[in-house]
């Protein structure tokens, strides 16, 4: 005879089902995982009972609900019951003086379990969404039984804010990967190229924003494809915006018509675009980036994430510290420091990235700061290009390949010299108003 009724809301469920019908409704990705947090703690109260069976009502969200419990409590099968679904008392309660199992688990809709339980104990506090309530029946279901404990359901909030996050991190997983397709269709454009090296820098800037709550096994693995991906392309991109700064002197006529430099730097970029093709059609290449997508498409996160998962107010404060540290960083750059111009717009290109992408969880305010970034990061950029110009016009200057062109790389690295001349000094300005604007209240408040 059953001595103990454990009644269970389903968990949170979906508003709708595909098909139309309320039978099958499923939970909500954030409904299962507060239930697989909490459940094993909430069951663990039943100790070790002998002969418990698990009912359900025939509902996708209870059985699914269901499947929780069961692997919580160690028990295999599952029994479905109609009567759950049906909301029938008595012929619940028939059912349950009938069965041998001495605990019984039923998994069933509201208000049914708010009513049996009601009918069983007296009163009882309302079931939210993946409650749980024991109630002792020393005389059977027939009788009187006595509220033995009481769990109200997870709170599934925190598991809602990680599932956008999961998300989004999976589709920019699978842009990534449609753009490295794109890029190996056509690696003779430029624009593919530059899109394949920007989808790249989205994950890596998401990854490093999440590296505190992911499995760390999996960030690192996931970083070193990534990041080996962006070292190989690099070459690359720099001819690219190299033949970009060649076309632009040709235009204004500081490189002759009749200039052979942009044939010498097609003919290298053939050469870099040839090697990158090659190994990103190795084997072990795009079995990497198979690996990364199903890494992205299911993120493994620290055991304290999986237990109790992370609120908005997680993502915010992390977005706001990162934001803050970058911020101070800008005020106090050197822009006569390659390096450090370097590292700022990387860093600020990351927070707009993540500002962009997790505008969902961070919230209006904080995915607007996108627009603020992106404006540094534009000009950083210009800054930086102009820089990795003159440098790689130097440096082919040095190579046989260029022999015939050694001089108009000159004229190259004098040029983007002046824009790199031009630019910081026209920043360095714009701060320098900046700061004779500023009243005497606003800089004691630095």
């Amino acid at each position: 005879m059953v001595k103990m009724l454990v009644l269970v809301r389903h968990g949170e469920p979906e508003a709708t089902s595909p098909t139309g019908s309320d039978l099958d409704r499923r939970l909500t990705n954030s409904g299962v995982r507060s239930l697989r947090a909490g459940y094993p703690r909430t069951f663990a109260l039943l100790g070790d009972k002998p002969h418990v069976s698990v009912w359900s009502s025939p509902a996708v969200r209870a059985l699914e609900t269901a499947d929780v419990v069961a692997a919580a409590v160690g028990v295999e099968d599952i029994e479905v019951r109609q009567s759950l679904y049906a909301q029938d008392s008595a012929a619940f309660l028939a059912e349950l003086e009938a069965t041998d199992a001495s605990c019984v688990i039923a998994v069933g809709h509201a208000p049914f379990v708010d009513t049996l339980a009601a009918r069983l104990v007296g009163t009882c506090p309302p079931f939210g969404k993946g409650t749980v309530a024991a109630i002792d029946l020393p005389e059977g279901p027939a009788r009187r039984g006595v509220l033995r404990w009481f769990v109200a359901g997870p709170e599934c909030a925190s598991w809602e804010e990680l599932a956008v996050v999961e998300r989004a991190l999976a589709a920019s997983a699978t842009d990534l990967v449609g753009s490295a397709k794109a890029f190996l269709a056509s690696p003779d454009e430029p624009d593919g190229l530059l899109e394949f090296r920007v989808a790249i820098r989205r994950v890596r800037s998401l990854l490093q924003f999440l590296a505190p709550w992911q499995a760390k096994k999996q960030n690192r693995r996931c970083e070193h494809v990534l990041k080996e991906l962006q070292a190989a392309s690099a070459r690359l991109r720099a001819l690219d915006i190299l033949s970009d700064a060649v076309d632009g002197l040709v235009e204004s006529g500081e490189l002759g018509e009749n200039c052979l430099l942009p044939m010498a730097c097609a003919k290298e970029r053939a050469l870099e675009c040839s090697s990158l093709v090659t190994l990103m059609r190795k084997r072990h290449a795009a079995k990497d980036l198979k690996r990364l997508a199903r890494d992205l498409a299911s993120l493994s996160w620290k055991a304290r994430i999986a237990e109790r998962g992370l609120t908005a107010e997680d993502f915010r404060e992390r977005f706001d510290a990162q934001f803050n540290e970058v911020d101070e960083d800008l005020f106090g750059l050197d822009l006569r420091d390659g390096d450090a111009v370097y590292v700022a717009r990387r860093d600020t290109k990351e927070m707009r990235y993540v500002a962009e992408r997790l505008g969902e969880v961070l919230g209006p305010d904080r995915a607007q700061m996108g627009e603020y970034l992106d404006e540094i990061q534009r000009e950083l950029g210009a800054l930086s290009d102009a820089r990795s110009n003159k440098q790689l016009a130097e440096d082919c200057a040095k190579s046989p390949r260029f022999r015939g062109v050694r001089a108009d790389l000159g004229v190259v690295a004098r040029d983007q010299a002046e824009v790199v001349s031009a630019i910081t000094s026209g920043m360095e300005r714009r701060e320098a108003d900046g700061r004779s604007a500023r009243t005497p209240e606003e800089d004691e408040e630095e």
